[in-house]
C-alpha cells in the first residue's frame, strides 16, 4: 500500500505512537457518500466513531448532520459548528434532565422504549413535540450475517408496542415522526443493510405520522488488503427503490436519514508505532512496539472483527516473513496484542509500523488502562500538519 508522503512525515516520529489523519481523504469519502441515492436523504455522522473537533468540523463543513448519544458529544458537536437542527440524539435509558437538555437545546431527540415516551410526557407537561423512536426489527451477527430477531439485542421497541407507544404520545401531545434502527456492524453486502431497511420499513408504517426511517451505521471497510469495499452505489439504489415503495404505500414522501461512522472516517486515519524488540519462537515472532491496545483498543474491544492493513514503513520490498507475526504493545498486559498472526517481512528495531484503517472507533476509546500517554495526533489539510496531543493525568 502506497503511502501519501506528507502522511509518512507526519507519522514518522520520536514521540511515536502517533495518529495521523488526512482531511482530504475524509472529505473525498463524504463527497462519495453523499453523492449517492435517494435524493431524500439526510446523513448524520456518529460522533462515537471520531470525536476529535478537527475531525467533526471537517464533517460538518461538507453538509452532514452529527449523532450523538451523550451530552458530551453534544457539546463538541455544537462546538463543531452543528445546528440543532443537524443533530440527532439517541441514548437509552434516558433520565428526565437529559431529556430536558435536548428539548431545550432543540435536537431531534430519539427515543428507545414505551417507559422513555412516558417519562418525555411528563417532562413536556402539556409542551407538543415530534419525536423518533428506536424499532426493533432484528440485526445481523458475525454467527448469523443475515437479518433476524436477536433476543440479546436490548435496543428498542418492539413492533408489536407501536401502537401502545403512539396511544401514549398522542396523549402527551408527542407525534412520532420517525422510526430508527441499528443492524450490525461491519457488514460488508449492501443487501443485508436493505434488508433491514425492509423490515424498518414494514414496521413503522404503522406510525401515522412518519416523516422518516432512520437506518444507523453497519457500513464495514475491509480488514485487509485487496477485499473489495461496501458497495456504496448498489446501496443507494437499493435503498431508494425501497424508499419509494414504501412512499407508495403510505402515499406520502419519506426521508432517508443515514448515519455511518466507522465507513466515514477509517480510511482517513493511520495509527504509526515504532518496533523496539522482536523474540522468535518456532511458530511465530513477536514484534515489541511503542503501541499499547489502551491507545489503539480497536483489537481488545472488538477481537477478531478487528483487522487493520498493517505495513512496515521502511521495509516495502522486502519478502514476507515464513513464521506469522504478532504485534505487540510495550506493557505487562498478556493481551496487549495490535494485530495477530499476520504476514509481514521480519521487522528491524528501530523500524515503524503504520496500521491502516485507524480514523474510527481508536481515538474515541482512549482508556487510562495500562497508564499510557496518549498518542500524539497529526492532521494534515492542504500539506497544513496540525499536532495535537493530550496526556494521561
Amino acid at each position: 500500500m502506497k503511502l501519501d508522503k506528507e502522511v509518512l512525515s507526519a507519522g514518522i516520529s520520536d514521540s511515536s505512537p502517533v495518529y495521523v489523519y488526512d482531511l482530504a481523504a475524509l472529505r473525498f469519502r463524504c463527497k462519495r457518500f453523499a453523492g449517492i441515492m435517494p435524493a431524500r436523504k439526510r446523513i448524520f455522522f456518529a460522533t462515537m466513531a471520531n470525536d476529535h473537533p478537527e475531525v467533526l468540523a471537517c464533517i460538518h463543513g461538507c453538509g452532514f448532520g452529527a449523532f450523538v448519544n451523550s451530552p458530551a458529544h453534544l457539546r463538541l458537536a455544537q462546538e463543531a459548528g452543528f445546528p440543532a437542527e443537524q443533530i440527532i440524539y439517541a441514548a437509552t435509558n434516558m433520565l428526565p434532565s437529559e431529556m430536558e437538555m435536548c428539548v431545550r437545546k432543540k435536537v431531534n431527540l430519539v427515543l428507545d422504549s414505551i417507559g422513555q415516551v412516558k417519562t418525555l410526557g411528563q417532562v413536556l407537561n402539556g409542551r407538543s413535540l415530534g419525536i423518533g423512536v428506536r424499532l426493533n426489527v432484528g440485526r445481523s451477527t458475525p454467527d448469523l450475517p443475515k437479518i433476524h430477531l436477536d433476543p440479546n439485542y436490548r435496543f428498542g421497541l418492539l413492533p408489536s408496542e407501536i401502537p401502545e407507544a403512539v396511544a401514549i404520545a398522542r396523549q402527551a401531545k408527542i407525534t412520532i415522526k420517525g422510526a430508527h434502527s441499528y443492524f450490525g456492524t461491519g457488514l460488508m453486502s449492501e443487501e443485508v443493510l436493505v434488508a433491514g431497511l425492509q423490515r424498518l420499513a414494514e414496521a413503522a408504517s404503522a406510525l401515522p405520522h412518519l416523516e422518516y426511517l432512520d437506518v444507523a451505521g453497519g457500513m464495514g471497510v475491509p480488514g485487509k488488503r485487496g477485499e473489495n469495499e461496501f458497495d456504496i452505489d448498489a446501496y443507494g439504489r437499493q435503498a431508494a427503490n425501497l424508499l419509494a415503495q414504501a412512499e407508495r404505500a403510505l402515499d406520502r414522501e419519506l426521508t432517508l436519514f443515514i448515519e455511518p461512522g466507522r465507513y466515514t472516517v477509517a480510511d482517513c486515519g493511520y495509527y504509526f508505532v515504532k518496533v523496539v524488540d522482536c523474540k522468535v519462537r518456532p511458530d511465530r515472532v513477536f514484534v515489541g512496539t511503542t503501541g499499547s491496545v489502551a491507545t489503539f483498543p480497536r483489537p481488545l474491544i472488538y477481537g477478531e472483527q478487528a483487522r487493520h492493513p498493517c505495513e512496515i514503513v521502511e521495509a516495502q520490498e522486502r519478502p514476507n516473513c515464513s513464521l506469522p507475526i504478532y504485534v505487540c504493545g510495550n506493557s505487562t498486559y498478556s493481551q496487549d496484542f495490535l494485530a495477530q498472526g499476520i504476514s509481514l517481512p521480519m521487522p528491524e528495531q528501530g523500524e515503524h509500523l503504520v496500521f491502516h484503517h485507524a480514523g474510527a472507533y481508536c481515538r474515541s476509546m482512549f482508556s487510562n488502562f495500562l497508564g499510557k500517554d496518549r498518542p500524539d495526533e497529526v492532521m494534515l489539510d492542504s500539506r497544513r500538519a496540525l499536532r495535537s496531543v493530550a496526556k494521561v493525568s
